[in-house]
């Protein structure tokens, strides 16, 4: 009795799968509010640009009707959810000088803390805010305190310590952790004869249900400290979370605004996972005035260089 080995799934077939799958994958995004997992596929909006496209050239090619018109509805999503943070838009300019902030995770494990002294010395930015801060990186940026007279450092053995370093006299700041998760700073400042708030925080990644839950109710809760103070804020720090993530949804519903475009990208930057997941927001009449991205400098992330003015 001869045997006939079974028949092989065509190529093709596995193909189309593969592609229906991360065509699926924006889609799956749109339902983040239900479920942290769901959250997670709402990031990688540039990487399904790139994969959309790719889909739709091969589905030409392959004459694959059905399969286009997918790749086509889901492009059309993507640049919808694109357009928002990536469209330049004509910030009002302001009135009085800018006020430079640089907004840094530099890495606990980072060991090239020279690199990043040398760097922060000659940005001649008028207020530092550095995260994941050891004992070791504490006593690395001594230096600072010579340029940026008004400081407080946080440091923890964790990867959630924090640093602020002002030019500029630091009034009532505190440390505080919303939703009893790891520590924000708060204080006030004064530019250009008018106080504002700075809040600097660092909440988890979405590494996790629990720790999701963690981020999502430290950025609310955050939104809710912004609505009960009396003056203008600026909000700055890696918030572990993109501009189409549900996280953010309670930060913009404060009136907090951001300014476009939302790239390049300050996480893992040159690489596939590139995500823009440091930010800074401001309420009104705070402007944000320009928004770009440092050197590397070892860490996983770009340093984040922006103005602030007064409209």
């Amino acid at each position: 009795m001869s045997s006939h080995p079974p028949a092989a799934v065509p190529r093709e077939g596995v193909l189309s799968v593969v592609c229906l799958a991360l065509l699926a994958a924006p889609w799956l995004g749109l339902a983040g509010r239900w479920h942290w997992t769901l959250d997670l596929f709402s990031h990688f909006q540039g990487q399904y640009l790139f994969a959309g496209l790719t889909v739709l050239a091969w589905a030409v090619w392959r004459r694959r009707r059905g399969l286009q018109g997918c790749a086509l509805l889901t492009l059309l999503l993507v640049a919808g959810l694109l357009g928002r943070a990536f469209l330049p838009v004509n910030p009002a300019r302001p009135a009085t000088p800018t006020l430079r902030v640089i907004s840094l995770n530099v890495l606990t494990a980072n060991p090239d803390k020279a690199r990043v002294l040398a760097y922060l010395t000659a940005s001649e930015a008028d207020v530092l805010f550095l995260m994941e801060i050891d004992a070791e990186w504490a006593a690395a940026l001594e230096p600072l305190k010579r340029s940026h007279p008004h400081h407080h450092l946080e440091p923890r053995p964790d990867n959630f310590g924090l640093a602020l370093f002002s030019r500029l006299p630091l009034q009532n700041l505190r440390i505080f952790r919303p939703a009893d998760g790891p520590p924000a700073v708060q204080a006030e400042l004064v530019h250009e004869e008018r106080s504002f708030v700075f809040l600097g925080a660092h909440p988890p990644p979405p590494l996790g249900g629990r720790l999701a839950a963690l981020r999502d109710a430290q950025l609310t809760a955050l939104a809710r400290q912004v609505a009960k103070l009396d003056r203008p804020v600026l909000l700055a720090g890696d918030l572990n979370a993109t501009p189409w993530s549900q996280a953010l949804r309670p930060l913009t519903a404060a009136g907090f605004t951001s300014l476009h475009p939302a790239w390049p990208p300050t996480w893992r930057a040159g690489s596939i996972f590139a995500l823009p997941i440091d930010h800074a927001f401001v309420t009104s009449p705070l402007v944000l005035r320009s928004r770009r991205t440092g050197p590397n400098l070892g860490s996983d992330h770009r340093p984040l260089e922006i103005d602030v003015g007064w409209r």
